[in-house]
């Protein structure tokens, strides 16, 4: 696999230790940060990593790399030869050649934006603008945002200002709220030490919500993995869940109106069906709960955290799975 020259950012993604049949891996030309991950361990046909010509990358390999038989190509790059210049070179041309159809593009999709609200003015009573990922009820129109970024350590502690404002707590960390640059809140959920859950949760709540979307999920905007802290970052739910509606302080319980509830329930009931319905696959979500139902500033109900979920098992899989997940006093007796 070939990652080279990319203008990759942030810590070398764990989740290549996942892809068991690697044998090539070129990440070299790139700004990427912290270490080789140990989870490259697991990578036991690797034959060839390249990481040069990443300056803020630590070039020490895990302990058990190391001793392996594997050719690593490292260290930095002092200058560019002369076909590097003339394949820069003709980076700028693409680029430039890029830049007018995505403005073509663009100019499109601002089109077909002030078409649909024009012929939809009767929406703009209840649309939040400063939520973007909600601001419309159509599926297809919020699969557009189904973009996952990784950020940095140093990006997530400035949207939080150093985690100042702690505004709940589960099992699989703290969560704080922050604001991004273009003014979007959010939730951002950070794994503790001694959380129940680890890494398995984490990469399966990313893998699932980088290619599933529906206003009745929470989406995940992003996520962190770096210097040993796996954090993920959600839109900002401003009427916080429903078991703080239900049991939580006298400050957050509040009387839920038929037409709430009714809200709640239909917003929750389409989320999994969504979720049970998903054309590549039936997914199971093993945790659903109170807590895990949010409320938007509609008092919408959307189901959150994915990270026990499963593909349903089918006909042809070669065993199923009989691990029992979630919460005692959500789970099926059975």
């Amino acid at each position: 696999r070939n990652l080279s020259s990319k203008n990759l950012q942030g810590s070398v993604p764990t989740s290549i230790g996942d892809l068991s049949e690697l044998r090539e891996l070129y990440l070299e030309d790139n700004n990427f940060t912290g270490s080789v991950p140990e989870s490259f361990v697991s990578l036991h046909h690797l034959s060839n990593l390249s990481i040069k010509c990443n300056p803020h990358l630590d070039s020490q390999l895990p302990p058990g790399l190391s001793r392996r038989n594997l050719t690593v190509s490292s260290g930095n790059c002092l200058r560019k030869n002369a076909s590097e210049t003339s394949s820069s070179k003709r980076s700028i041309y693409l680029l430039g050649a890029g830049g007018s159809l995505a403005f073509s593009l663009a100019f499109a999709i601002c089109f077909n934006c002030f078409y649909k609200r024009a012929h939809h003015s009767d929406r703009r009573d209840h649309l939040d603008i400063k939520n973007i990922v909600f601001s419309e009820s159509s599926v297809d129109d919020v699969s557009t945002n189904l973009v996952v970024h990784q950020f940095s350590l140093k990006y997530i502690e400035s949207a939080t200002c150093n985690y100042k404002t702690l505004i709940g707590e589960g099992g699989f960390g703290t969560v704080y709220r922050g604001i991004l640059p273009h003014g979007q809140e959010v939730a951002v959920k950070v794994r503790s030490a001694t959380s129940t859950q680890g890494t398995r949760e984490f990469n399966n709540e990313v893998n699932l919500l980088s290619t599933i979307m529906h206003e009745n999920l929470v989406p995940l905007l992003g996520y962190c993995s770096e210097n040993d802290q796996q954090i993920l970052v959600y839109p900002f739910m401003s009427n916080g869940s429903l078991q703080d509606r239900l049991y939580g302080a006298s400050a957050k319980r509040k009387i839920l109106d038929w037409p709430a509830r009714l809200s709640i329930v239909l917003g929750a009931a389409r989320g999994l069906m969504y979720l049970h319905t998903f054309s590549e696959r039936c997914i199971i979500h093993r945790d659903v709960k109170s807590s895990n139902i949010l409320l938007d500033h509609s008092m919408c109900g959307k189901v959150a955290d994915l990270g026990f979920s499963k593909f349903a098992p089918q006909e042809e899989d070669s065993g199923a799975s009989l691990e029992v997940r979630g919460t005692a006093g959500y789970l099926d007796p059975e």
